[in-house]
């Protein structure tokens, strides 16, 4: 059975480039700078992908990615809920596109029943930035992740563990939502195998137990393994 519920993790850290003109003694220049999606500056990591990794389909910069890394989404993880305690709800591997710098995206619903996004440096474990969400949905957002978390028994940690039984690999992202056909709470996580190819494993919040599985192919990824993909599905 093919999986029904995709990844729906979007990067947070995406960059934005804005031009400034700058008054400079004896003339003028330009200066550009980078900010993420809050408005704040972009993170400055201690790992950064060159000009042409950022740029590879999906899979291909996750193999980059994941040979950067220094962190794991477990320790990520735990730096991000020693900053809020909470429950975390998502983690992701990803670069800032214009700086390149490498980072650990990580959702907190913290004890304060908000919502909080820390940014973990992928090179040594510091935390780069952290913020609350604070936006016009912020408030309903928190009410649908604290119905999520009343549903979940499996936890982030375990749903991981069971990704990883099911494929041995790297995960790169994890994700609690809701599966889109049913209604049920779900953990969506992306390995990236030892087989240098990205799953998408779908586990059960409730039981743990794995839902489905299948190869993403993404664009530009040859699709040799699309038999591999329609087997591995439950």
């Amino acid at each position: 059975m093919k999986a029904t519920a995709k990844r729906t993790l979007t990067p947070r850290a995406v960059v934005l480039a804005t031009a400034a003109a700058v008054a400079l003694i004896g003339g003028t220049g330009a200066a550009t700078a980078f900010a993420n999606d809050d408005g704040g500056p972009a993170p400055q990591s201690s790992v950064q992908l060159s000009q042409n990794e950022r740029h590879l389909d999906d899979t291909a910069k996750d193999r980059a990615q994941v040979k950067a890394d220094k962190i794991s989404q477990s320790q990520a993880t735990a730096k991000a809920l020693q900053t809020v305690p909470g429950t975390a709800t998502s983690a992701e591997l990803d670069n800032a596109d214009r700086n390149g710098s490498l980072v650990w995206e990580v959702d907190v619903f913290g004890k304060d029943h908000k919502s909080h996004d820390i940014t973990i440096d992928a090179g040594n474990g510091k935390v780069l930035s952290q913020h609350t969400d604070r936006d016009d949905d912020a408030a309903q957002d928190a009410a649908e992740t604290q119905a999520l978390l009343k549903t979940d028994k499996t936890g982030h940690h375990n749903a991981t563990d069971q990704a990883l039984k099911a494929v041995p690999g790297t995960v790169v992202s994890y994700s609690l939502d809701d599966n889109d056909r049913n209604g049920s709470t779900v953990w969506e996580i992306d390995v990236l195998g030892k087989d240098h190819k990205n799953h998408d494993i779908t586990i059960d919040a409730a039981t743990g137990k794995v839902l489905n599985q299948h190869i993403d192919h993404d664009d530009h990824d040859n699709n040799d393994d699309q038999d591999d993909n329609d087997s591995d599905d439950d």
